[in-house]
């Protein structure tokens, strides 16, 4: 399996109409290459659209942040550190704000 385009990613609204729709989101990378489109038809529905690429957009952050969690839990539960070691404390403040930075992207509250 390959791997995903690195982040971050940001979405845009397109500048021109795509297929008749004017309610459309692009997430692309850091240079602006496309990674995904999310259809929007109508008004009604456009906030929608837009959260939905939001959380799109915020994949890699939460990807990066479950990395974090997971390798909290590893160290939580070694048995070859003490629970009170540095290590466990930075794993939990390191998931801890990649969790949050990557709650505030996906809800779009940059």
């Amino acid at each position: 399996m390959s791997k995903h385009t690195p982040g971050p990613w940001k979405v845009l609204r397109p500048t021109g109409d795509i297929g008749g729709q004017d309610h459309n989101w692009h997430v692309t990378d850091a240079e602006d290459t496309f990674v995904a489109h999310v259809f929007g038809f109508n008004h009604a529905i456009d906030d929608q659209s837009e959260a939905n690429a939001r959380l799109i957009a915020a994949a890699p952050q939460m990807l990066e942040a479950l990395e974090a969690c997971a390798a909290y839990w590893y160290y939580k539960r070694s048995p070859s550190i003490p629970e009170q070691s540095e290590l466990i404390s930075l794993g939990a403040e390191q998931a801890q704000r990649l969790i949050k930075a990557a709650i505030v992207a996906a809800k779009g509250e940059i």
